[in-house]
């Protein structure tokens, strides 16, 4: 859409016509397909893996199925519970009689079409293991080595006098490897992860380090996409808020050129509210009728309402500029660009100081907790 034929636009499809253009625009990154690979030997905890990353308990709905058997015995595929173009397949192991050999397994599991391939296992990596990496690494795709379950195995050598989760991490780390010679020192990294406890050990790293792995415009739907709070999660997602912005402030700068009294504004108010509660919800901060909206997150909100009457009072200069002559549009589309595009980048400033509050507010108070139940 140009500035040209913007209000021929407006005159045929009116102002829900421009909101769906913008809607398309700024959804684009849940059209992006991607496809990851789970796989290991049955008993690994790929199906709690898939549902931990989802953001889903074992027994949510839509919740990968686990159990103390194996369960997977052919490719399933499970979607991300808010954007349904990212599929985690939980693939079974290679060794099984459906799967004996790595040639059978590429065949059946449709080898090529995953983006990216996470390794699993609870113990050792196997020569099977070792043999899907090379066949990875030889299409060109990146792989994960990830050692589940790291939570029993802190447990179980936390009862011993001498425990230090330390070296017993190294220890385990250093075990993998032995398991893995012939590959590249790049290639070995190990993420000890635990599905159940993901605010711990590496669960966190490998999440950043399959997003730096994917296309630019995967990692944005990705990014977007998960729900987990961490730091780095929230910087990246900032990041990627960050780049909305300019399409916001252009759609607001192409309303702000048609002389139409009071539309820009209106469109304005309702964009920007729409914008703003879009970081909130990808920031992870509660809603303010919930028990979690508290402390310093519910004074850095407020203060960003403060902010946003004060965008709506100097709204008016812009309309007074509309109807300049001959320059008038021009002026206005530049004011209305210029004024979103700053006033988003301090809102979504705003949010990410409170998420991060937030996040460090709730980490204490979990913290509080498992010290009053000992």
């Amino acid at each position: 859409m140009n500035g040209e034929d913007t209000e021929e636009y407006i005159k045929k499809k009116g102002l829900v016509g421009i909101e769906e253009f913008l809607k398309g625009q700024l959804e684009k990154w849940k059209d992006v397909e991607i496809n990851i690979g789970v796989t290991g030997d049955g008993g690994v905890g790929k199906s709690s893996f898939i549902n931990a990353i989802r953001g889903l308990e074992d027994d949510d709905k839509g919740a990968a199925e686990t159990g103390v058997i194996a369960t997977t015995r052919k490719a399933a595929i499970y979607y991300h519970p808010i954007n349904n173009k990212i599929k985690f397949w939980d693939l079974p192991g290679i060794g099984t009689p459906n799967y004996p050999d790595l040639e059978t397994y590429c065949k059946k599991v449709d080898f090529e079409k995953y983006d990216t391939f996470l390794i699993l296992t609870a113990g050792r990596f196997t020569e099977n293991n070792l043999q899907l990496a090379r066949k990875v690494k030889s299409i060109t795709k990146s792989f994960f080595f990830v050692r589940t379950k790291i939570d029993n195995d802190i447990h179980n050598e936390s009862r011993k006098k001498a425990f230090n989760e330390e070296s017993t991490l190294k220890a385990v780390r250093e075990d993998c490897w032995k398991n893995l010679e012939g590959l590249t020192a790049g290639d070995t990294e190990v993420f000890l992860i635990s599905n159940h406890e993901t605010a711990n050990w590496d669960f966190d790293c490998l999440t950043q380090a399959i997003l730096d792995a994917l296309p630019v415009h995967q990692k944005e739907s990705l990014t977007l996409s998960l729900t987990s709070p961490s730091r780095d999660l929230i910087k990246r997602k900032v990041e990627v808020l960050r780049g909305r912005i300019w399409k916001v402030a252009g759609v607001s700068a192409t309303v702000a050129a048609v002389p139409v009294p009071g539309l820009s504004v209106a469109f304005d108010v309702g964009l920007l509210i729409k914008e703003i509660n879009f970081y909130k919800f990808q920031l992870g901060i509660p809603d303010e009728n919930s028990k979690g909206f508290q402390g310093t997150t519910s004074e850095v909100i407020l203060k960003m309402k403060h902010s946003f009457s004060a965008y709506v009072l100097g709204s008016t200069a812009e309309e007074f500029a509309r109807f300049i002559p001959l320059l008038g549009s021009p002026i206005a589309g530049s004011l209305s660009f210029a004024s979103t595009y700053m006033f988003l980048h301090e809102c979504l400033k705003e949010v990410e100081e409170a998420a991060l509050t937030f996040l460090e507010e709730t980490s204490s108070r979990v913290v509080d907790e498992l010290h009053s139940q000992k």
